[in-house]
């Protein structure tokens, strides 16, 4: 058994115990949400002793001095403390600053050693007050040592409007990154490119064509780049530029509020886009820009055909937009007789549900976030929703995606490998490909409810229910312990965990059996 120091306070490991649960053991105020080093949301600095990781884990968190508790046993006495993010970041100096449009500034930045990108990705600068935003690099990295961002002042936006006041040439900034899967790489050439953006996405798609076309790329490369009024069609003639010397490059500016003109048409870039290619099978769709765009194309792009691996998408989520709710999102929806009907009216989306939550449950990444259910349950609970949205009874009255899954942090590299496995089972039960793609598309609905990077409060009506992760229980009946498997008797205080659903008695969760504990969440 060793020690672990946490914020001032000792707690003990039981041999085999990771070190994130015996926090949580003992009421610890640390975050977590999957327990088996898939989200990173426990991530803590290491201040001094040695741990033992039960799986691989990136370098870079090693390097920085950081490690992940939920898949780490103490080798000895062990302190931690919360993570620096900061020290996963480098020094960048703003050496160039100019003005593309009233609202949109161009930044370049030196960054202290030499960054390793891809074109397309993106990077997260933060001022030396903590304010940080992710932007997207609008360089080749061939092109100069220099890295370019694009900035849209944003109201009350607090990092773009800072960098608009105060990100002279002189001025430090951290850089952390890159980050995304939305880049080009040599191995794409020969693939007809679809590149959608609005707003800022525009110098990234710009990046990702020009990289393309100096590669040779050998295959049409199509950018649609979209705004409200002429004045956001900040790389208007740039675009123009590179369409007039590159036969394979097609530019379509589109304005949805204001008439089109010069080649500009009106309306959404998502209208026109998947109307004029609608069988997309073999190419590669690149998607940047508002949140909206990027969830109705990802959405468009598979019923159009593309395969969904081929789907790479950079949305722009401010940290002051609202959330879009779910009623809204499947009120919107509309039933898709043709797919009921090839699942029998049902029977056959229980036979899907079955196999794919037997494959969940035996799967190492997944089996965690549903760790103490049922796999029939959950499986008819997932049948209620879909077979109501499919059919349009608009009969279900369960918790809705976000609701369901408002405590789990899942990244959307997690709710890819998780449509991965879906894809399959839906392949295997022999359902024609082009309802596989509208049923993965029905899916992709709701990637936005379900992708976060920390747990949230359930929303009901617009409300938000506050967020609790633990809280003292008296039972009325005995149980037992989920640590210790000993006897809990009724009305001794426990420590529940909403999260994991365990329980554990007084001396596993470091209480006096006789004494009465508050409430916490």
């Amino acid at each position: 058994m060793h020690e672990v120091e946490y914020e001032g306070t000792s707690y003990t490991v039981r041999d085999g115990e990771t070190i994130l649960r015996a926090l949580l053991r003992q009421g610890a105020r640390l975050n977590y949400s999957c327990g088996k080093g898939s989200c990173h949301t426990c991530l803590s600095r290491l201040v001094s002793g040695r741990v033992e990781t039960v799986r691989e884990v990136d370098p870079a968190l090693a390097n920085s001095g950081h490690f992940l508790p939920c898949i780490s046993l103490p080798l000895e006495r062990v302190v931690l403390r919360p993570p620096e993010l900061e020290k996963l970041a480098n020094p960048a100096e703003v050496v160039g600053r100019r003005l593309l449009a009233d609202d949109i500034l161009e930044l370049d930045l030196a960054p202290s050693g030499l960054l390793v990108y891809e074109p397309g990705q993106h990077v997260h600068l933060a001022n030396l007050e903590g304010l940080s935003r992710p932007y997207s690099i609008t360089t080749l990295p061939d092109e100069d040592f220099l890295l370019r961002v694009h900035v849209r002042r944003i109201r009350g936006g607090a990092m773009s409007n800072w960098l608009f006041e105060h990100a002279r040439p002189g001025v430090e900034l951290r850089l952390r990154g890159p980050c995304g899967s939305c880049s080009y790489s040599r191995d794409l050439r020969g693939r007809p490119l679809l590149l959608l953006a609005t707003g800022t996405g525009a110098g990234a798609m710009a990046a990702i064509a020009r990289a393309a076309l100096q590669a040779g790329h050998g295959a049409p490369v199509v950018l649609y780049h979209g705004g409200r009024r002429r004045t956001d069609l900040y790389l208007h003639e740039t675009l123009l530029d590179l369409r007039r010397q590159h036969a394979d490059f097609s530019y379509i500016p589109c304005l949805s509020q204001e008439d089109g003109s010069e080649g500009i048409r009106h309306g959404r870039i998502t209208a026109h886009a998947f109307d004029d290619l609608p069988d997309l099978s073999g190419w590669e769709v690149f998607l940047c820009g508002h949140l909206a765009m990027v969830e109705q194309a990802r959405c468009q792009a598979l019923v159009n055909g593309v395969r969904r691996d081929r789907v790479h998408a950079d949305p722009f989520d401010f940290a002051n937009a609202q959330p879009v709710d779910d009623a809204t999102r499947i009120a919107a929806i509309p039933a898709d007789p043709e797919l009921w009907s090839a699942l029998g009216h049902g029977p056959g989306l229980t036979a899907i549900l079955r196999d794919f939550y037997g494959r969940v449950f035996a799967d190492p990444r997944l089996s965690p976030f549903f760790r103490g259910l049922d796999r029939d349950q959950v499986a008819a609970r997932q049948y209620g929703f879909l077979a109501d949205l499919i059919s349009g009874r608009r009969e279900y009255f369960g918790l809705n995606p976000f609701n369901a899954h408002h405590l789990m942090v899942i990244p959307d590299e997690l709710f890819d490998y998780r449509e991965s496995l879906f894809e399959r089972v839906l392949r295997d039960h022999g359902l024609p490909e082009h309802l596989v793609r509208r049923f993965l598309a029905l899916h992709e609905r709701f990637r936005t409810s379900i992708v976060k990077s920390e747990p949230l409060p359930m929303r009901v009506k617009g409300l938000e229910i506050p967020l609790r992760r633990d809280s003292m229980e008296r039972l009325d009946f005995d149980t037992i312990c989920d640590s210790c498997h000993g006897e809990i008797t009724a009305g001794t205080p426990a420590r529940y965990h909403d999260l994991t659903g365990t329980l554990h008695c007084p001396q596993c969760a470091g209480l006096e059996a006789d004494n009465a504990a508050p409430p916490h969440g």
